[in-house]
């Protein structure tokens, strides 16, 4: 337990991910309705959540950008606001959600949460001994991120199409 809290108190994102993630699982699965934007109807809601999903989400791919440019300048900065948006995409999604659908709306689901879980536990948090794990990791965190804009994109069509 001593162990957690040192984490915890040394990497913040994390436990703020966690309970983000909590919060979309429950949502998900006791298909909760979130009044929480009571002003706007359900579509509006969904709308203004997914846009700004999609935005926050989008943004993620910048750090990607520096490294393949090699642009190495303000990269511990990049890399902090990356782990932080990261936070708000997990709450934001919390928003977002109404229900497992048809099995490519639980696939975008499940890719968005493997996402949040791998870039969870990091380098930094769980500190790999060998450059081979860290290296399985970051294939594992981008792949998934690159197949979750397919994902995205077939949702957002499919979406609009039927409102």
């Amino acid at each position: 337990m001593r162990i957690l809290i040192a984490t915890m108190q040394r990497v913040p994102y994390a436990a703020m991910a966690v309970l983000g993630l909590s919060l979309a699982a429950t949502i998900l699965f006791f298909e909760i309705k979130m009044g929480l934007l009571a002003p706007l109807s359900g579509f509006g809601q969904q709308v203004l959540t997914g846009c700004l999903l999609l935005g926050l989400l989008g943004y993620q791919w910048v750090l990607f950008a520096k490294r393949v440019r090699k642009d190495n300048s303000h990269m511990r900065q990049n890399l902090t606001i990356h782990r932080w948006v990261g936070v708000a995409a997990t709450f934001v999604f919390a928003l977002h959600a109404v229900r497992f659908g048809h099995v490519w709306m639980t696939g975008v689901s499940t890719v968005l949460f493997l996402i949040a879980v791998t870039g969870v536990f990091n380098r930094t948090v769980l500190g790999y001994r060998k450059n081979w794990m860290y290296l399985v990791w970051l294939f594992c965190h981008i792949g998934l991120s690159a197949a979750l804009f397919p994902l995205v994109g077939v949702h957002i069509w499919v979406a609009l199409a039927y409102q």
